[in-house]
């Protein structure tokens, strides 16, 4: 983040261009999250199903809601984080380092 910084990109394009990334593979994968948990579900329940008991495949369209919703909060916590240490990067103390 701080090499960008460096290039000259300002805080609100490192911002974007992380902030986009991480958007753009959350809205890829929550609804493939949501159908290979649907999918883990009913392989589940197909195969503990004996001749003594069988579990019914029972999904509420509210866990669907919690899943995207807990998700949902932990892409945008990681993403304040992430804006928040945009917003104190040091750009000297980088300029200054040594590669070993």
């Amino acid at each position: 983040m701080a090499s960008l910084r460096v290039l000259g990109f300002t805080r609100a394009e490192v911002a974007w261009i992380l902030l986009g990334e991480q958007f753009v593979l959350a809205s890829l994968a929550i609804p493939a999250g949501l159908m290979l948990g649907y999918g883990v579900c009913a392989l589940l329940a197909k195969r503990l199903a004996t001749d003594l008991y069988r579990l019914p495949l029972v999904v509420e369209p509210s866990t669907f809601a919690y899943a995207f919703i807990v998700t949902a909060g932990a892409v945008a916590g990681s993403g304040a984080v992430m804006a928040w240490k945009i917003g104190g990067l040091d750009i000297v103390a980088v300029l200054k380092a040594r590669e070993s």
